[in-house]
């Protein structure tokens, strides 16, 4: 059987306040193509489908034409929540879209789901954890662990599975190699002393564990665990990372392998570090569309409004830093907040509001809002 694994989508993510929603949908239309070629059996979908806990209408459309072209496909998808996931909210319509071979676990019930696969090698069972977290074993057990490791191990030691059966398992979490971290990036939540972390050694039984969390696509300890990665760069940490599918093939009982199918994103991400005058010259022409940047200026004299000189030549700007030896001796970066300034006033309070609440504004509030925005700019033209 041949799966593609794929993990943290985060649909609705913004890059340095820039909407990635068209970005996504031109990186899931790319992963449709592949589909098609490939034909693979199943799906993998290992965590953080969305940004955010409520995701953006957008976001849950964008993921809903997905999953229809991959039913159209005849595919069967399984998909796990993650930690950015509204968990119960992803589940919704589980039991019908079950129907249509589409299988979402998003909160653990006391056991580990599972769904029977059957080819020409004998049965195949792929198990579902979503992510996990020590405190959500409480409703489970008389003792609840105090680690993340603990959890895992906990729910796992009691799966009852077929040795001599192909066993694959989805989840989504911090996985280590004794005292070997992952290889993370900028995009990622940063873990506190390692508390989130789950020993390798906890999904060595299995034939092919998929994992989500951790952005950039490597194994843990052997080929067969392994983390997708991100479809796409959330961060200009990522600017050199090959982004793609993870390609899983399982034929009988240890023969199993793993090839990846590069992604290539609409929009590519550079990081450019040069003196002013240099990066407004011809040499960085290619540049100037088709990129999200973060410029780095090492012009060591003040200069004159650089930011605005150079966003007159490079359209896709997110980032401007001065990096010289008095910004690197303060060890500060001078930095401009190039996305606040793209903004209009009711979108940063929309922001601001999420941010403090949790949950966006709803369409009565946004019309108070405008409302009095628009007073106050009423009261600024008298004043004028």
């Amino acid at each position: 059987m041949k799966f593609f694994h794929l993990a943290d989508l985060h649909l609705g993510r913004k890059l340095l306040g820039e909407s990635l929603i068209e970005e996504q949908s031109y990186i899931l239309e790319e992963i449709m193509k592949n589909v098609r070629v490939e034909k693979p059996d199943g799906i993998f979908i290992c965590g953080d489908i969305y940004d955010k806990y409520i995701p953006s209408s957008e976001a849950v459309a964008l993921f809903d034409s997905f999953l229809e072209a991959l039913v159209k496909e005849n595919c069967e998808v399984f998909i796990i929540s993650g930690n950015h996931d509204g968990a119960s909210r992803l589940e919704f319509a589980s039991g019908l879209l079950k129907k249509q071979k589409v299988h979402i676990c998003g909160t653990y019930k006391g056991k580990i789901e599972s769904v029977e696969q059957k080819d020409e090698y004998g049965k195949l069972t792929v198990y579902l954890l979503p992510f996990l977290r020590p405190d959500m074993l409480r409703a489970y057990e008389k003792n609840c662990p105090q680690t993340y490791h603990e959890a895992v191990k906990q729910v796992l030691k009691d799966l009852s599975y077929n040795k001599k059966e192909r066993n694959l398992l989805l989840t989504h979490q911090f996985v280590v190699d004794g005292q070997m971290f992952p290889e993370t990036s900028e995009s990622e939540i940063k873990l506190i002393g390692g508390i989130e972390a789950v020993d390798v050694s906890c999904f060595e039984r299995f034939d092919y564990t998929a994992l989500g969390h951790i952005h950039r696509a490597q194994k843990i300890k052997t080929e067969w665990i392994r983390y997708a990665g991100s479809p796409l760069a959330y961060s200009f940490s990522e600017v050199n990372d090959k982004k793609g599918i993870t390609v899983v093939e399982l034929k009988e009982k240890g023969n199993c392998s793993v090839r990846k199918i590069l992604l290539h994103p609409k929009t590519k991400l550079a990081v450019l570090k040069d003196k002013l005058e240099n990066l407004l010259s011809e040499a960085y022409q290619e540049f100037r569309t088709g990129y999200y940047l973060s410029i780095r200026v090492t012009d060591e004299e003040i200069l004159e409004y650089p930011v605005q000189r150079l966003q007159q030549v490079f359209s896709g700007m997110l980032e401007c830093r001065i990096e010289n030896r008095r910004t690197l001796a303060q060890g500060i970066m001078e930095t401009a907040d190039l996305s606040a300034i793209k903004k209009t006033p009711e979108s940063l309070f929309a922001e601001f509001y999420e941010k403090q609440n949790g949950i966006p504004m709803n369409e009565i509030e946004k019309q108070i809002l405008r409302t009095v925005l628009g007073e106050m700019e009423e009261m600024k033209g008298d004043t004028n």
